[in-house]
């Protein structure tokens, strides 16, 4: 299994591509949350100085949320290439067991994913910091206790979305497929709010959003979203159990 990853890890920044993708992706994201926490009197009707210290980093955290958004369509493109080009076949005869070489899948991009979450969130506190100090605002320290729930929250979210889309594209075997069908699990509880409080009652809890907004603690309370930390992981570790199995199914069965 360790060679596997290791392959998979080659596979992924062996091409300029890849490397070049996942830091602009960073970038971005970068550029993107600074430029929500800067326009705050547009995007929010407050002036900057207006709003609380957390707040501002809630508002920078949404670069996170690009970056979530282009890490699903990298994995997506990275892991769909293998069947759209019948390297598949290749893989397959260096590696007959379609479990491990699943799993090796879900690995490299769980390790993958971490690491752009972890540094992701973690430039954008110090971006957040350096615009509280700049606007002669009180920084934020790391011991609160309520940044750190967010800030793990956050952290949460780019690693799963990941892992849903390594699945998806099996299920799929198409890049298209796969965004369409992890980004469409973001955009559900949208949707899910058009309609009466029952239908929200019974749906809102077991979607993914609603766990990551309970562990990050943005989840207002009393609300459908409302959930404890434990059913949150629960949750989260459901669907990708859910959707990792009809994938493993379906690859075992498919005439490869």
């Amino acid at each position: 299994m360790k060679n596997l990853i290791q392959s998979e890890i080659k596979k992924i920044f062996f091409l300029k591509f890849s490397k070049n993708y996942l830091i602009s992706m960073i970038a971005m994201g970068l550029a993107l949350g600074i430029i929500f926490s800067l326009t705050t009197n547009v995007t929010q009707g407050k002036a900057i100085t207006e709003l609380s210290p957390m707040d501002i980093v809630s508002t920078n955290m949404l670069g996170v949320d690009l970056a979530n958004v282009m890490l699903i369509i990298f994995t997506a493109l990275s892991i769909s290439k293998e069947f759209s080009t019948d390297a598949i076949y290749v893989s397959l005869v260096v590696t007959p067991n379609r479990k491990k070489f699943f799993a090796s899948k879900m690995i490299t991009y769980f390790l993958l994913s971490i690491v752009v979450s972890i540094v992701m969130v973690a430039l954008t506190y110090l971006t957040s910091q350096l615009i509280l100090s700049v606007h002669g605002m009180s920084r934020i320290a790391f011991q609160n206790a309520n940044l750190r729930q967010f800030l793990l929250g956050v952290s949460v979210m780019p690693v799963f979305y990941c892992l849903l889309a390594v699945a998806a594209t099996f299920i799929f075997e198409s890049s298209g497929g796969s965004i369409t069908f992890s980004l469409g699990i973001m955009a559900i509880p949208a949707l899910i709010k058009m309609f009466s409080s029952t239908i929200q009652k019974l749906v809102m809890p077991i979607l993914p959003q609603s766990a990551i907004h309970s562990l990050s603690g943005v989840a207002e309370q009393n609300s459908f979203e409302s959930l404890g930390i434990f059913f949150s992981i629960c949750i989260l570790l459901a669907w990708i159990i859910l959707v990792s199995l009809i994938a493993v199914v379906k690859f075992q069965k498919q005439d490869i």
